[in-house]
């Protein structure tokens, strides 16, 4: 039998949305022994004191924009995602949810360049989980960020959220076993990644691979993809919000506010579209 490790790099570049879309949140719930990594608790805090309309761009599965409808009382929030698997994935989250707060959500196609989103009609746009790390190139990110900027109200409140780059992983890495959880019918499944890092670009090229095995460890399921993000420095991400023409910048080290230090964790920034916000 063919080793878990050989070949994942053969997958690169293909499949990634399908397969990744429908194995998402099993996967980010035995990575991170639940659906909060920690993450929750801020953005719902920066939703309960938005004041309007919000939207996620890059939303997913919609993990997080529900946790934001239920902080925001009675706002509307929309999840901007380019993927129609993960699409899929959200409007079945929200059939499941409680009707009063799937009513006040929705899925919608779009990007990071064109989001379906009226000018200055949002009070807070954010992006979870390092969804803005898709955006591949430092213009790619530029316009992602005036796009946001477009949609936000006056006064309006930004927030990002990535991987604070760490020295000591940016290297390429082998196929190494990232989670194992079980399997409907019995079994397991097997979520393989592996990792080349492009220096000059600042990507990271990660391979996937799910093998799923029956009761009896037949492999019984193999599938591969891949995709690729760009990690950003502290004050390379600040210099591109400035440009983008956000003011107030706060840059934190993790979800808690707690500042930048020496051993890299998250890197959370906030900032706000100039102007006054409307009268209540």
């Amino acid at each position: 039998m063919e080793k878990p490790g050989q070949a994942l790099g053969d997958a690169i570049g293909e499949g990634y949305a399908a397969a990744m879309s429908a194995r998402y949140d099993a996967d980010f719930e035995a990575i991170f022994g639940g659906p909060d990594r920690g993450d929750l608790d801020f953005f719902r805090a920066i939703a309960a004191s938005a004041g309007g309309p919000i939207a996620e761009i890059g939303a997913g599965t919609g993990r997080v924009a529900l946790a934001v409808a239920d902080a925001a009382a009675g706002e509307a929030v929309v999840g901007v995602e380019p993927s129609e698997g993960m699409r899929a994935a959200f409007e079945a989250r929200l059939a499941a949810a409680d009707p009063r707060l799937s009513a006040r959500v929705c899925a919608r196609a779009g990007t990071f360049a064109s989001a379906p989103l009226p000018d200055a009609s949002q009070a807070l746009v954010y992006s979870a989980f390092r969804s803005f790390q898709h955006l591949l190139s430092p213009d790619e990110q530029l316009a992602g960020l005036v796009e946001m900027r477009r949609a936000l109200r006056p006064g309006g409140t930004v927030a990002i959220d990535l991987f604070d780059p760490d020295y000591r992983l940016l290297h390429d890495a082998e196929p190494f076993l990232v989670a194992r959880y079980p399997r409907a019918g019995g079994g397991t499944i097997e979520r393989y990644d592996s990792r080349r890092i492009l220096r000059a670009e600042q990507l990271v090229e990660v391979g996937f691979r799910w093998i799923e095995r029956d009761a009896r460890r037949r492999v019984v399921a193999d599938e591969r993809g891949s995709y690729r993000i760009r990690y950003t420095f502290p004050y390379e991400l600040v210099h591109l919000v400035a440009r983008a023409g956000f003011a107030d910048v706060a840059l934190f080290g993790d979800y808690d506010g707690s500042p930048l230090g020496d051993d890299p964790r998250e890197l959370v920034l906030v900032a706000k579209r100039p102007g006054a916000k409307p009268a209540a």
